[in-house]
Parts: structure tokens; C-alpha cells; sequence
């Protein structure tokens, strides 16, 4: 087999590489998306033989001599309309189905013969193939070994190049939608990027909530220090006060300011609080990550894995023979 070694996503969860055990790591490492290489295998994909064999088979005309071949892989009603357009060859002769045999009348295949031939094609849906057996007459006599090697020889080199064509047509179609799933999975993986990034995004944004925060707590520690510090005055000053009036004028002071400074507290205990839920956040998201980067590597895997078997089926279309 096969390998070929391509980058891969980070490994930032425990897992085991080739053997050794990759452990997470903190976030703040993780966040250069330090990547691992991924080996990706091309699998060596060995096609099916296509034989040709002379036998007897029964047509609308009875026993009759003809070319059997099996075509692997294939459905019976993805290649109807080759084997109606290959018999027919561009002439104006029209192919006329009953049941499961296709027959044309006149039709020029000038890789048989130069004069004109009735074909006659049984088609047989198998376990994983379909069989086709040709059936070719020329002056109401039937081409077969014994009566023209030559000919026999082109009618089974006929056979082989229609069933080889179609089985190598049905697996460009396998590579085309195997391609199509690689594109989804890509699809897929820069999804997952762009949401790793996203949440990047939200961790600074709650990061500089909380440098907000602090800071204005500290200018609130400072108010409070401020606040104290006058509501102590007032307190004395409300001790040497006599007159009835004006010390009542004072504790109403006193309680405005007993009043700003539990606002102070309250606010103080707000922004506490704003910083302890975004540092939850802030782990609830790191582990999203986590989470966001396995999935990453998972489907980086997958794509490599994808991109292997691709590569297997491309070079088993040139052994298709």
C-alpha cells in the first residue's frame, strides 16, 4: 500500500496516534492550532476481471451461438441506453426491447464487419454484475468460432470494449459522487473552523469584559473608600450638633450617604459577580473548543481517509481492461 503523510488538525484531547497518547492542553496553547500530521492511506484497489466467453445461450431465435460477458459492479438500467446506442451505432436503425433482449436490424458495426449485421443483446441483471450476451447474424448465419475465427475474434474483442467502457464509465460516476462527499466534508471542516474562530472571538470579548470590570471596581473600591470616609465626618459632626432642626438635616445627610454607599456595595457585588459568570463562560467555551478542535481532527481524518480512497479508484479506472 500505498501512504502519503498530509498536516492535520491539532490533537488537543486524549487520544493515541500511532501509538502515542496525545493529552489536552490548556486553551491558550491550543489556540495556535499546532497541527499533527495525518497519514493517509491510498488504498490499492484491484478492479474486477472482465471476460468474454463464446457460448450457446437461448434468444428469441432459439439456441443460437454468441459473445457472454459480465460487466461488474453496474446496474442493469445504467446501461441500456449505451448498449442501445452502441449496437445501433449512429444509423437509422431503430433497437427494439422485448423483455430483456435488445435487437437491431441492418446496423453497420464496422469493428465486426464491413456489411450489415442483426444484433441481438440479452442483458441480465447478476448478484453484482450485469451480463450481457451478444448475439451477432450476418446472412441469417451467426458469427461464432467455427465458422469465422476471424470475425469471432472481433466480436469478442466488441464485447470486451463495450463492457470495459461501461465499467469504467460507472466508476468515473463512483468517483464523481465520492468527490461530491469530499466536498461536504471539506464543507463541513470549514464550518468547524469558522466556529473554533468564533468562540476564540467570544473568550476575548469576555476577557476584556472582565479587565473592564476589574478596572471599575476598582474605581468602586476607591468611591467606597471616599463615601466611608465622609459618612465617618458626618457621623462626628452629627454629635456636636444641638439644635434640633439642623441635626435632623444632618442625619438626613447622613442616610443619602449611608444610601450611595450601599449603592457602591451593590455595584461592587454586580461587577464580582459579572466577572465570576465570565470566567464560567470562559471554561464552558474553552471546552467547546476542545470539543470543536476532536471533532476537527476527526474530520480531517475522514477527509484524508476520503481523499485515499479517491485516489485508489482513480488509479483502478486505468487497470479497468
Amino acid at each position: 500500500m500505498k501512504k502519503v503523510v498530509f498536516a492535520g488538525a491539532a490533537l488537543l484531547f486524549a487520544v493515541l496516534v500511532n501509538g502515542q497518547e496525545i493529552k489536552r492542553d490548556s486553551v491558550s496553547q491550543l489556540v495556535n492550532n499546532t497541527e499533527l500530521p495525518v497519514e493517509v492511506v491510498i488504498p490499492v484497489i484491484n478492479p474486477k476481471s472482465v471476460i468474454v466467453e463464446a457460448v450457446s445461450a437461448t434468444m428469441s431465435k432459439g439456441a443460437k451461438p454468441g459473445f457472454q460477458v459480465d460487466i461488474p459492479e453496474v446496474a442493469s438500467d445504467q446501461i441500456e441506453k449505451n448498449l442501445q446506442n452502441s449496437i445501433r451505432n449512429k444509423t437509422k436503425s431503430k433497437v427494439v426491447k422485448t423483455n430483456n433482449e435488445f435487437s437491431v436490424q441492418g446496423t453497420l458495426l464496422t469493428a465486426i464487419s464491413d456489411k450489415p449485421l442483426d444484433v441481438y443483446a440479452l442483458l441480465t441483471k447478476m448478484d453484482s454484475s450485469v451480463r450481457v450476451v451478444f448475439f451477432f447474424e450476418q446472412d441469417s448465419v451467426f458469427i461464432e468460432e467455427s465458422v469465422d475465427a476471424h470475425k469471432a475474434n472481433l466480436s469478442r474483442e466488441y464485447a470486451r470494449t463495450f463492457a470495459v467502457n461501461q465499467y469504467k464509465e460507472h466508476t468515473q460516476n463512483r468517483i464523481k459522487a465520492e468527490n461530491n462527499k469530499l466536498e461536504s466534508q471539506e464543507k463541513e471542516l470549514r464550518k468547524l473552523m469558522d466556529q473554533n474562530q468564533g468562540m476564540h472571538t467570544d473568550i476575548k470579548k469576555l476577557e476584556a469584559d472582565i479587565n473592564n470590570a476589574n478596572m471599575d471596581i476598582k474605581v468602586n473600591v476607591g468611591a467606597q473608600d471616599i463615601k466611608i470616609k465622609e459618612i465617618y465626618k458626618q457621623k462626628e459632626l452629627i454629635t456636636t450638633i444641638k439644635e434640633k432642626e439642623t441635626k435632623k438635616t444632618a442625619e438626613k445627610v447622613l442616610a443619602d450617604m449611608n444610601k450611595e454607599n450601599k449603592k457602591l456595595r451593590d455595584e461592587n457585588e454586580s461587577l464580582n459577580k459579572k466577572i465570576v459568570k465570565s470566567r464560567a463562560e470562559i471554561e464552558s467555551i474553552k471546552e467547546k473548543i476542545r470539543n470543536n478542535l476532536e471533532d476537527q481532527y476527526l474530520k480531517k481524518q475522514a477527509i484524508s481517509k476520503q481523499r485515499g480512497y479517491i485516489r485508489g479508484l482513480e488509479a483502478m479506472v486505468d487497470k479497468i481492461r
